[in-house]
């Protein structure tokens, strides 16, 4: 009987060392790991293209799946409303926040990747419009193809090629950039 009863208190004590270091150890690293995770997506060079691919759609006229689009891509926790135009094929994101409260160079470089993520993924559209309280930025397909070596649609969304063409040169696009907007 004192033979079970130490096997019994020694199998206790191991199951109290495995949930402090469950707790203590594995939790806090997956928590971090997930915070870093949702800090990356908000940047357009450490961005997961994978997150967005589901949302690919030949028409911009599906409401919900631009909406779900844009809350997966940067910016996404700026408050925002949409307005489709499918007369001339645009969408139109009236953001909340003022440009400048946002940051002006996060501003640029997200909705230049924004964009071409957008036009990527859908066929038909031909126009976005952002619209800040203080400022308006509109880009076209057109605009996105001159910057592009690639084909907006076909090769562009597989992972290496879009790391290559996207997300290493949205710096120096960047830095262009004021071409674009109005």
């Amino acid at each position: 009987m004192a033979a079970r009863n130490k096997v019994i208190a020694a199998l206790a004590m191991v199951g109290v060392l495995l949930l402090v270091y469950i707790q203590g150890v594995l939790l806090p690293n997956k928590l971090e790991r997930e915070r870093r995770y949702e800090q990356e997506q908000q940047s357009p060079q450490t961005h997961d293209v994978n997150t967005i691919l589901p949302y690919k759609s030949q028409y911009m006229g599906d409401a919900s799946n631009l909406t779900n689009l844009y809350a997966h891509l940067p910016l996404n926790g700026v408050k925002r409303t949409f307005q489709l135009y499918p007369d001339d094929l645009t969408l139109e994101i009236n953001y909340l926040e003022k440009a400048a409260d946002v940051g002006e160079e996060q501003v640029n470089s997200a909705l230049l990747y924004n964009s071409i993520a957008a036009f990527a993924l859908i066929d038909n559209l031909q126009t976005i419009r952002y619209r800040f309280p203080d400022a308006i930025y509109q880009l076209s397909r057109g605009d996105v193809q001159q910057l592009l070596h690639v084909d907006l649609a076909a090769e562009l969304l597989e992972q290496q090629t879009w790391k290559n063409e996207v997300q290493g040169r949205i710096e120096e696009w960047t830095k262009e950039s004021s071409r674009f907007w109005q």
